[in-house]
């Protein structure tokens, strides 16, 4: 084992003990300038993401789930229009589908519904809307939709049947299905009109 000493060796010069403080202001100095960078760095990365917020789907969305490349579970419910008839997803298959969950009570869904509406008449024949009202209040919800002249079929899932299935944390959600069946995108929460335009396209494009 050897031992260290603090003793110099004998013909050894001595350095001065005066570098010792120096050297640790120096590197206090180079520790306190690298954490006003990082600082900086992140405060600029947050006001970034706060910008780019306006444009994303909506504050506290979710934009990924676990049926994203599964098939998407299928249904079949009365319409809102006439309950007396029912509408199943797999009538829709052989187009893309865009499912819309919304709910009279929900504000968000007052705003998007617009968005939805002229998009469903946009791409009638080329992509299929439905709307699927997660609420009791069959009157409430028919009138939200025929307020804001909505083209395409929607349903009354009145026991809230599809919210496990489709792991509805609240609405609004949107799932975007392919010709196939299988489930292309999920956003959970309110959802941008430039965001919808941007999947619906890309849905038709799928």
């Amino acid at each position: 084992m050897s031992i260290t000493s603090d003793r110099e060796a004998p013909g050894t010069p001595s350095e001065p003990r005066s570098s010792g403080p120096k050297t640790r202001a120096a590197a206090l100095a180079a520790v306190v300038v690298l954490a006003v960078v990082v600082g900086y760095a992140v405060m600029k990365a947050t006001q970034s993401s706060a910008a780019n917020s306006a444009n994303a789907p909506g504050s506290g969305v979710v934009t990924s789930s676990s049926l994203v490349g599964q098939s998407a579970p299928s249904f079949q419910l009365p319409s809102l229009a006439d309950s007396s008839r029912t509408v199943a997803l797999g009538q829709l298959l052989g187009r893309p589908v865009v499912i819309n969950f919304f709910s009279p009570a929900c504000v968000p869904c007052h705003e998007e519904m617009p968005t939805f509406a002229s998009l469903g008449a946009k791409y009638a024949g080329k992509i299929n809307f439905i709307g699927v009202a997660e609420t009791s209040g069959a009157s409430a919800a028919l009138q939200m939709v025929q307020a804001d002249h909505v083209p395409y079929p929607t349903v009354l899932d009145a026991n809230g049947d599809l919210v496990g299935p489709y792991l509805i944390p609240g609405v609004p959600v949107t799932v975007f299905v392919s010709a196939k069946g299988v489930v292309e995108g999920y956003v959970a929460g309110a959802i941008s009109n430039k965001t919808l335009t941007q999947r619906v396209t890309a849905l038709l494009h799928s």
